[in-house]
């Protein structure tokens, strides 16, 4: 549907002092004791041209001080352009991208800094748009220096068309909630910091060696517990490393 362009509201102008005392000057009253009929409050003139060398009116040779009425709604319009000045600047601030003074409040607004926020950048967070799917996450962890993979889990018993299994259900049983598989390349994995000691081998163990931890993703867990669904339940499985 087509919009009249004169219905649209005037794009909103930030106006200069001088731009500010001219329109304050033309909502005066008319009438002699506001200078009206003398076109306004009478403003002032510097003389340019040194009146013995040059002729007036062609050059500017006189020199007039301004009205104390003018003077008045000067240093009023000052002050009230300074005032739209900082209600042009507020508009700025409703945007991520062109904030400056409201930072601290956007921060907040937005729960960072966060190590674990999936989106440690504030304007990145704001345009987030959120997902449930496999792309998604896999989308997400590379902005952590991690490289994931992920499959849906499907019930034994069935859960989709085509997967349901004779025998496998009894009474009272119920089908298991939803299970995601994430596997992780530590290969891939900028984030990944590998441990000092390897993982034991079959005939390669000592007594007295000490046994190496499993890779640490700590960090990716970290991040994917912030957008993945409650009710989904995660496996997580690393290869290479």
């Amino acid at each position: 549907m087509s919009v009249c362009e004169q219905a649209r509201p005037a794009p909103l102008q930030c106006r200069s002092p001088n731009e500010v005392l001219q329109a304050v000057v033309q909502m005066l009253p008319r009438g002699r004791a506001w200078q009206s009929n003398e076109g306004g409050p009478l403003m002032g003139l510097v003389r340019a041209f040194d009146a013995g060398v040059f002729d007036d009116p062609p050059f500017q040779t006189r020199s007039r001080t301004p009205s104390v009425m003018l003077g008045f709604w000067r240093a009023f319009s000052t002050s009230l352009a300074f005032m739209l000045s900082r209600w042009c600047d507020l508009r700025l601030e409703f945007w991520c991208k062109t904030h400056k003074e409201t930072d601290d409040l956007w921060m907040a607004e937005y729960g960072l800094p966060d190590a674990c926020d999936p989106f440690p950048d504030l304007c990145a967070k704001v345009a987030a748009q959120g997902g449930s799917t496999c792309e998604y996450y896999a989308e997400i962890a590379p902005r952590a220096g991690w490289t994931i993979t992920c499959e849906n889990i499907v019930n034994d018993c069935g859960g989709e068309a085509g997967t349901f299994q004779a025998g496998c259900s009894w009474p009272g049983g119920q089908i298991g909630g939803a299970r995601l598989l994430i596997i992780v390349n530590l290969d891939e994995s900028p984030s990944y910091t590998a441990p000092i000691e390897v993982l034991p081998f079959a005939g390669h163990l000592q007594a007295g060696a000490t046994l190496a931890c499993l890779p640490d993703i700590t960090p990716l867990k970290c991040i994917l517990d912030r957008i993945v669904h409650a009710e989904i339940e995660i496996t997580y499985q690393t290869i290479g490393g």
